[in-house]
């Protein structure tokens, strides 16, 4: 018995998955990618290494299993798992026009040091412009793939950015997605290498399989939607079928990967060669260029020729190119900094406004839907669409029985632009604002200084359910299970009224809901407790202030630090918060000014959820012997990376930032540090050394 070398293990690994993966085309697909030379040839090569390292056997090796036995179930989930993302799939900031666009680059420019005049100091890099990769914005699903010693091992959708769903059985029917990567010369395989990209349909495809379905099969609205729902099938042999498609644009997480790749990677010339290598088809489209003015020429050229494509995009994707600019630049909560996407306008189509429907929502609001004619827009098929509020009717002059013009606004969103009055007829009625809640019947009211109606019943039933939905949603207290069917029977049956109610649900009365029984509403029971554990962020957010979303909730709780602090602050303290406006704090200030929020409030804190935050070593460094200092970091340090480092100089009451300039206190350089030490040196900044901060900072 021989001790298997780490090659050898990768080599066996890889064969197994890859027989396991044609015994699947081949037995259940009915659909072979490879010949039965190649498949034997595989095969036999996988026996010998088994013969040579049997402390390697698998019981459940394509060696050990008869062709015929790989049935179905063995490659079919029956749920959808969660992946968590090691780095988080962040979405992007949305340019809608060219102007937008250069305000943009205008915070890029200030983010990295450059200055807008002559005047001003030295830029930070040489270059006149800063180099932007301009790609096609794909209309797919933003998905990643995860390769482990060049092997396909997992594949997830984005999700909410941090968790996704695995569909790694349905990626792997994507003919132009290698299995295996291809190792080069000057592009060796990382150990492990997350890969970010967009799976999608060609028109051609797309087309072709809608016209090969039942009319009780019915048809796929457009490209984007099928590919959504092929990846969520259960069963891989249905996505088989389909003609999915994949581009990759990104870089995750990876192990094992050398330095000089690391640096290539950091721009989209050197990933979309690297990938090439590897095996992955090359992305349609890719320039770089220098100026919003060249990005706008190519947005007008290829807005032209949109409808010619062999595919769907809704715009241009730009990003700034090399890694450590980006790293400078940093990320938003939802987006980085480096990159954007510029939409094309949104798509619009004439139709006819049937009648109107006023919906209450959790804060007491009436919004306006309008229910149209249905008509295809942009590829999807639109029967319902948003009026705004009363004013904006007026100001639009639309009424029922109009033909309207509809958009989907962001390609999105839809909405009714405007009435064609010339189409009129004149048996079109105004729409009338309701003097009563549709929900409850109680007088609706215009909130001083509003111009949406609403209504004040705090027990209004609709109110109470968007409440609660809010409540329960996966951004705020991720209670599973409790779904809209099961709010509005908890609702109905009058055991919910506000959240702090679902802290004191009793098993009996929830098992006996309609398609509950007692291991569903024990299931139930135990998520509502799990919520307990949630941040006291994600509580506030959850609280459903008005203009308090997820950030402003993590802001403010990173200055309060609790809830009872936060509800005895004055509004002129959260101004002071960076990012909190005036209309922010007095939502909140009245929020916590109300007799019903501290009846709330009592049962929620009687119920054990988090109340207070516990000090983090941020807070815990303010006032630090770095307090007030600006710090820039650079080159390889001996035992911190650049987080940690950042962290820790963070943590004792410094600011780190990517660019030197005449305002920089301090250079923390390590190995290669570069033209930062160059300009750091000739400016008279203190330079020091990982060991030295590490001094100055333990005292």
């Amino acid at each position: 018995m021989s001790d298997a070398s780490a090659p050898a293990v990768a080599r066996l690994r890889a064969l197994r998955e890859e027989l396991k993966y044609h015994n699947f085309r081949y037995h259940i697909l009915d659909d072979p990618e490879i010949s039965d030379a190649e498949y034997d040839r595989l095969f036999r090569e996988l026996e010998a290494l088994e013969a040579e390292h049997p402390e390697l056997e698998d019981p459940d090796s394509p060696t050990r299993r008869v062709g015929g036995a790989w049935t179905p179930e063995e490659f079919v989930a029956e749920t959808l798992p969660p992946v968590t993302h090691r780095v988080p799939m962040l979405s992007l900031e949305n340019a809608m026009d060219p102007e937008e666009l250069a305000e943009w680059s205008e915070r890029v420019q200030r983010g990295l040091g450059i200055p807008s005049t002559p005047d001003e100091e030295e830029p930070l890099f040489a270059e006149e412009q800063t180099p932007l990769s301009v790609e096609y914005k794909m209309d797919g699903v933003a998905v990643e793939v995860v390769y482990e010693e060049g092997l396909l091992v997992e594949a997830s959708t984005r999700g909410d950015g941090v968790t996704g769903e695995e569909i790694t059985a349905n990626v792997r029917t994507i003919r132009s997605l290698p299995k295996r990567l291809t190792a080069g010369a000057e592009t060796p395989l990382p150990a492990r290498l997350e890969l970010r990209g967009e799976i999608f349909m060609s028109l051609a495809g797309f087309e072709a399989m809608n016209a090969a379905r039942t009319a009780e099969e019915g048809l796929f609205a457009n490209p984007r939607n099928a590919t959504a729902g092929t990846l969520r099938q259960l069963d891989p042999r249905s996505a088989a079928t389909r003609p999915l498609e994949i581009v990759l644009y990104g870089v995750g997480s990876t192990d094992g990967l050398p330095p000089g790749l690391a640096a290539r990677l950091g721009t989209q010339e050197g990933l979309f060669s690297a990938i090439e290598e590897w095996g992955f088809p090359r992305p349609a489209f890719h320039r770089v260029v220098r100026s919003v003015e060249e990005i706008t020429a190519i947005y007008r050229e290829v807005e032209e020729r949109r409808d010619t494509l062999p595919f769907e995009i809704d715009g241009l994707v730009i990003k700034v190119e090399g890694a450590e600019r980006r790293e400078t630049l940093g990320v938003r909560s939802r987006s980085p900094r480096w990159a954007i996407a510029l939409k094309f306008p949104a798509r619009q189509e004439t139709t006819t406004l049937e009648g109107v429907e006023w919906q209450v929502g959790r804060t007491g609001a009436l919004t306006p839907v309008a229910h149209l004619e249905p008509v295809n827009v942009g590829g999807v098929i639109v029967s319902r669409a948003t009026l705004h509020n009363p004013k904006e009717i007026a100001r639009k002059d639309v009424r029922i029985g109009d033909r309207v013009v509809v958009q989907r606004a962001g390609d999105v969103i839809p909405e009714v632009v405007k009435a064609v009055e010339s189409a009129r007829s004149g048996d079109e009625t105004p729409v009338p604002t309701p003097e009563r809640c549709p929900s409850c019947a109680t007088e609706v009211r215009f909130p001083d200084g509003e111009i949406v109606p609403a209504c004040p019943n705090l027990e209004c039933p609709a109110q109470v359910r968007g409440r609660l939905r809010h409540f329960a949603s996966r951004r705020a207290l991720d209670i599973d299970g409790l779904g809209t069917k099961l709010i509005d029977q908890l609702v109905d049956r009058g055991l919910v009224t506000t959240p702090g109610d679902l802290y004191s649900l009793e098993l009996e009365p929830v098992a006996a809901l309609e398609r509950m029984a007692e291991k569903s509403a024990e299931n139930l029971l135990a998520a509502i407790e799990v919520s307990k554990t949630r941040s006291v962020a994600r509580l506030l957010h959850a609280l459903g202030i008005a203009h308090v979303g997820e950030t402003v909730a993590r802001l403010l709780i990173e200055r309060f630090r609790g809830l009872d602090a936060l509800a005895g602050a004055e509004e002129e303290a959260m101004t002071e918060v960076d990012g909190i406006g005036p209309e922010i704090a007095r939502a909140v200030a009245d929020f916590f000014a109300r007799q019903e929020t501290r009846t709330e409030l009592e049962k929620l804190r009687a119920a054990g959820l988090r109340w207070e935050e516990e000090p983090t070593e941020e807070t815990e460094g303010a006032g630090g012997v770095l307090e007030g200092r600006t710090v820039v970091i650079t080159g390889t340090l001996p035992s911190l990376s650049r987080d940690d480092a950042k962290a820790l100089v963070e943590a004792h009451g410094g600011k780190v930032t990517g660019s030197i300039s005449k305002r920089t206190d301090l250079l923390i350089a390590g190995e290669k540090a570069g033209s930062k030490l160059t300009k750091a040196e000739s400016l008279g900044i203190e330079v020091i050394d990982e060991s030295e901060l590490r001094r100055r900072v333990e005292g």
